[in-house]
């Protein structure tokens, strides 16, 4: 199955659409249109790619990748559109784990792991002297600083 029918489907699924007819009617085009793109018959619009990605709550920037990776013509155009796609769920992944070890109370570990300059104090920015953790000096003192 093509990626935009997949699109499509899932878009149907979550949505309250129970034909192509009505997710024709929602996306303001004619469900010769929808058939046509589930056809392969035209390319579907970046434009509604992204309206259907807003309609089912998902990333727009993988399906747009995933779309675009099925439809290059050469060889180098699919092999760009898979490493943006790679790249794409690699960074999906790292942001799912720090949510997960977040949520899981697992954020104490996570900041014992961090090096001491990831880790700032709450009032950093407010100071004119070194963080009493990190020993960093504020980037941009409001005043005169104490001399080092």
């Amino acid at each position: 199955m093509s990626a935009e029918n997949e699109l499509l489907d899932l878009v149907r699924g979550s949505g309250n659409f129970n034909s192509d007819n009505a997710l024709a009617q929602r996306l303001g085009v004619t469900r010769a249109m929808v058939s046509s793109w589930r056809s392969g018959r035209y390319a579907m619009p970046d434009e509604r790619i992204a309206q259907l990605c807003a309609l089912a709550k998902v990333d727009g920037g993988t399906w747009m990748a995933k779309i675009h990776a099925e439809r290059a013509a050469s060889p180098a155009e699919k092999a760009l559109w898979r490493s943006v796609l790679d790249r794409l769920s690699a960074a999906a992944a790292v942001v799912a784990l720090l949510v997960i070890a977040v949520k899981a109370g697992g954020h104490q570990g996570l900041e014992a792991t961090l090096p001491a300059l990831f880790v700032i104090d709450p009032g950093y920015i407010m100071r004119n002297w070194p963080c009493p953790r990190t020993g960093a000096w504020p980037a941009i003192p409001v005043a005169d600083p104490p001399p080092r």
